[in-house]
């Protein structure tokens, strides 16, 4: 079960650096943000999952990046 939601955030994510549709990419957006959070939940109380959490970070901070040069949201200051 973890490994299948481990695998789903990155699958998602994914998704949004492929897709070109304004629309479609604001909901894989936060589809990814989301799926990220609850994946950021289920290993919150391990030590472990070090890489992973680097690899959210990443995608985070590159989803945030979406959201303002692609999809025009104001950026965070």
């Amino acid at each position: 079960m973890v490994e299948n939601t481990a695998t789903s955030w990155k699958e998602v994510y994914e998704k949004t650096r492929h897709e070109s549709d304004q629309q479609k990419l604001g909901e894989l957006v936060l589809a990814a943000e989301a799926a990220i959070f609850r994946r950021y939940q289920e290993i919150a109380p391990s030590d472990n999952h070090h890489e992973e959490r680097r690899s959210m970070k990443e995608a985070t901070d590159d989803l945030l990046e979406m959201k303002v040069n692609q999809l025009g949201w104001p950026p965070v200051s």
